[in-house]
């Protein structure tokens, strides 16, 4: 009888280390001559079009799919199936991406997924909400703070509210917040906001 594959889901703020973590686990599986698959959202140019790289600048060959169904196009193409595939930035992905998970994992294949699991607005991404009721692990990651320099930051804040939730950037855009912080820039936007009405 055919073993289910394992779904471990990384997930937390920017600047956590999920993708790092991600590919710390896919150098594991290489070291042990297993054969990895990687994946990234073709909407995520940050630092390479081809490659996921993480904010320190490692980086591993990854094929690059413009959404779920591509992917598991991808997949199914192969002759020899992998032993694990690897997702980052789900959270970009569209949510039959957590069906497709499934199926994978019904191959005996391990799947790592990584990604955010708020928007900037705090509130949940689906898909990556729906992967972590599904998996078998969840690896929730924080960062520092970078308004009080405390190592619980859960949150990503928006510097400027533009460009919708789907909005990719790094440091130019986004900075990891605890809950506190978060609350007191939020607070801090909405008097700019009074201030602001009140002169026009």
């Amino acid at each position: 009888m055919k073993t289910i594959g394992k779904l471990t889901v990384i997930t937390g703020p920017m600047y956590s280390g999920k993708t790092t973590e991600l590919l710390n686990f896919a150098e594991i599986y290489e070291i042990g001559k297993k054969k990895t698959l990687i994946f990234k959202p073709a909407i995520d140019t940050r630092y390479s079009a081809e490659d996921v790289v993480t904010h320190k600048f490692h980086k591993m060959p990854a094929r690059v799919v413009k959404d779920s169904t591509e992917l598991f196009e991808y997949y199914n193409s192969l002759i020899e199936k992998p032993d694990a595939v690897f997702i980052d930035e789900v959270h970009f992905f569209d949510v039959e991406l957590v069906n497709i998970t499934k199926k994978i994992t019904l191959d005996g294949v391990d799947v790592y997924c990584a990604g955010l699991d708020m928007s900037y607005l705090w509130e949940p991404f689906e898909t990556t909400a729906k992967l972590m009721a599904l998996a078998d692990e969840i690896i929730k990651k924080k960062a520092v703070c970078e308004v009080c320099g405390e190592y619980k930051a859960t949150l990503s804040y928006k510097l400027k509210n533009n460009g919708g939730v789907f909005d990719v950037g790094g440091k130019d855009k986004y900075i990891a917040v605890c809950k506190d912080c978060y609350e007191s820039y939020e607070r801090n936007a909405q008097n700019i906001d009074e201030e602001e009405g009140r002169t026009l």
